[in-house]
């Protein structure tokens, strides 16, 4: 009975342990995944301030260009991320670009 009894602790503590490492590694996981997501958006939105300068993009324009962008090179990474959270990571980093330049629109430059 007591064999049974400490079979059982183990099982289930072995369980746990299993649980709470494999919820670790998925939350590491993640937040690289949203580390690298960022890094590529950014880059995209750097990207495209640089060619607008060549083919004469302005606003909403750079906008769908950086979004384009960013959207095929997570698509290369095999990262899927909704169009929602690119606009919200793109709208964040031209607000924090532009506050950078002192200027206080919310658009591509």
């Amino acid at each position: 009975m007591e064999e049974v009894l400490l079979k059982t602790i183990v099982y289930v503590a072995v369980g746990i342990v299993y649980i709470l490492v494999n919820s670790l590694l998925k939350s590491k996981k993640l937040e690289s995944e949203v580390k690298t997501i960022r890094k590529v958006i950014k880059h995209a939105v750097e990207y495209v301030e640089q060619v607008s300068k060549i083919e004469d993009l302005h606003g909403n324009q750079k906008k769908q260009y950086a979004k384009t962008v960013a959207k095929n090179m997570l698509k290369d990474l095999h990262i899927n991320v909704s169009d929602g959270i690119i606009d919200t990571i793109i709208e964040s980093m031209v607000f924090y670009m532009n506050l950078e330049k002192g200027d206080e629109s919310n658009e591509l430059e």
